[in-house]
């Protein structure tokens, strides 16, 4: 408990450290929204979307919408396949060049376990980047893998840390790596908000991000044949 309140504070403190260049030395921000909606005992669907922003609220970054089908193998893994569609602009200031458009198709496996009050969830995912730069087109493949600890403060509070480590199959291998820290709060049964810091390494940029997240889920199994809740 202790150790999971000590890493929010310390990366918190984190984002007033300027770096050197235009797009590191502003505080970004990434505006998530996330759906789980549960159609039967083994099958769900989650729609996806997301703002990226170089500044915390103006200076456009990425657009992210995606939707992923999911089979729930047992109550705690799942196998997953997606479909994204990515607009990217790459770069700080203003520029006249046109913007990357990605579509990308994924699978990923994901582990969950409960001790407690803490749950610890294992994802690793399997990335097809079809890339479309206004000279050429490009077909790029990753894999990234995601170590998540969520920490329940009370009913309705709990805390999220994860690291995510990724590895490209072209060019430089490991060319980036994110580390979250975040506040949860349950609005109510069926909504979440969380608010936190995003430290990405990618290439060789260091940004500082804050995120900010709305997540609902449903659920359409009937109660008698519900497994456990993921």
């Amino acid at each position: 408990m202790r150790i999971l309140l000590s890493l929010v504070f310390i990366t918190l403190i984190i984002t007033s450290v300027m770096a050197q260049k235009p797009s590191e030395n502003h505080l970004g921000s990434w505006y998530t929204y996330g759906s789980h909606h549960r159609l039967s005992e083994r099958f769900s669907l989650d729609p996806w979307a997301e703002l990226r922003l170089y500044e915390t609220s103006s200076n456009y970054n990425l657009t992210y919408i995606s939707l992923r089908g999911n089979y729930h193998l047992k109550d705690s893994q799942t196998f997953g396949v997606a479909y994204a569609y990515l607009d990217i602009d790459t770069v700080f200031e203003f520029d006249h060049q046109p913007n990357i458009h990605e579509h990308r198709v994924y699978e990923q496996y994901t582990i969950s376990q409960t001790k407690s009050k803490l749950h610890i969830q294992h994802r690793a995912r399997l990335e097809h980047r079809f890339l479309d730069f206004s000279e050429r087109n490009e077909l790029q493949n990753r894999f990234r893998y995601r170590l998540s600890f969520k920490y329940d403060l009370s009913k309705t509070i709990f805390i999220n840390v994860s690291e995510e480590p990724f590895i490209n199959f072209q060019d430089q291998a490991f060319h980036e790596n994110r580390f979250y820290t975040g506040l949860g709060f349950k609005v109510s049964s069926h909504s979440k908000l969380q608010i936190g810091y995003l430290k990405q390494h990618i290439r060789k940029n260091n940004l500082n991000r804050i995120q900010v997240g709305i997540s609902f889920k449903t659920d359409n199994r009937k109660a008698k044949s519900k497994l456990a809740q993921l």
